[in-house]
């Protein structure tokens, strides 16, 4: 799909973020700077005076929304952690690329009633407008959600970041967002809409973001539970005998009730306090401590109000871990 007033940079599957990883994240919300981005094909720029969105397929009222007609709609901010979900290529290898923002935004439901969407429709299709290859499949971004979360209130046709536009690079002028549910499903440039009483059929979710399930493939939605430990970080220069405080995120699209901390690796385990959370926000846990000389691997698991936990190894969500030295 080509439209004019639009320019795409293509680059392939890429990831830009903060050199330091999570241990960079120090702040409640995540400065744009340090929060990542990532795409399959590439970056597009869109004019806004050029932007369209068409919604059509099981609607009674098909229509063409401009940036204006979304600008001039009732808005909502909605606070959010918004994680990646990795490599669709590489599903069990955490990479924590993860932030917590405000988003500012039309409510998805809103369009979807102005369209009379019908209700033979079980899925909303979502689709970007940027174009290329992706792992030799050449195909346009699709996503598609079920009607139940398509209609949830904190579902977003985002505008706006922390306060600000959402650029070009962060999938503007107009982006799905989906909290709690992995990023993938929150299409970037989007361009259409479309209700329908199906699944959508592309690889984006026939073959890709599908993870082994006995019913053959679960889809990459909600984001199971995790946490990441951001000080101290292994370049931290500690001192023996000298308390200090190990605190971090945790974060899921089900509220975290318990965070726990293991100084010894895995040996033994000690419960952190956990901090509330706003809307779909990310989780702050802290634990005193007071380490002894010598070498430590700090690690860090968290559960979920429904019993949800993280999985030693081999996963997206994995325990995290991290080696510090404690020097007298």
């Amino acid at each position: 799909m080509t439209r004019t007033g639009m320019h795409m940079v293509r680059k392939g599957f890429s990831f830009e973020g903060p050199a330091n990883g999570v241990h960079a994240l120090k702040s409640w919300i995540t400065p744009e700077d340090d929060l990542f981005l990532v795409t399959h094909m590439g970056f597009l720029n869109i004019d806004p005076d050029h932007w369209h969105l068409d919604v059509d397929g099981l609607v009674g009222n098909p229509t063409r929304l401009r940036l204006s007609d979304l600008q001039a709609m009732p808005q909502r901010e909605y606070m959010s952690f918004h994680e990646c979900a990795g490599s669709p290529l590489a599903p069990t290898v955490a990479k924590r690329r993860i932030g917590n923002v405000v988003w500012k935004g039309v409510p998805l439901s809103l369009v979807l009633e102005r369209a009379k969407i019908s209700t033979e429709a079980s899925y909303v299709w979502t689709s970007g407008l940027e174009w290329g290859e992706y792992a030799d499949i050449e195909e346009a971004y699709q996503k598609d959600l079920p009607i139940g979360k398509a209609r949830a209130e904190e579902v977003l046709l985002a505008l706006e970041i922390n306060g600000q536009p959402l650029t070009a690079a962060r999938g503007g002028p107009v982006r799905l967002v989906v909290p709690g549910w992995y990023g993938t499903n929150s299409v970037k440039w989007v361009g259409s809409i479309t209700a329908a009483n199906r699944r959508a059929s592309g690889v984006y979710t026939t073959r890709f973001y599908n993870d082994p399930a006995p019913s053959g493939g679960k889809p990459v939605w909600s984001v199971a539970p995790e946490s990441v430990i951001v000080s101290p970080s292994p370049n931290d220069l500690l001192l023996a005998d000298v308390p200090t405080k190990i605190w971090g995120w945790a974060w899921g699209d089900v509220k975290i009730s318990t965070v726990e901390v293991s100084v010894d690796g895995g040996g033994s385990w000690q419960r952190a306090t956990v901090g509330p959370r706003n809307d779909r926000s990310w989780q702050l846990f802290e634990l005193p401590w007071t380490p002894v000389s010598g070498q430590h691997v700090l690690l860090c698991r968290c559960t979920n109000e429904v019993g949800e936990g993280q999985p030693p190894s081999a996963a997206r969500n994995a325990v995290h871990s991290v080696q510090i030295q404690a020097s007298i």
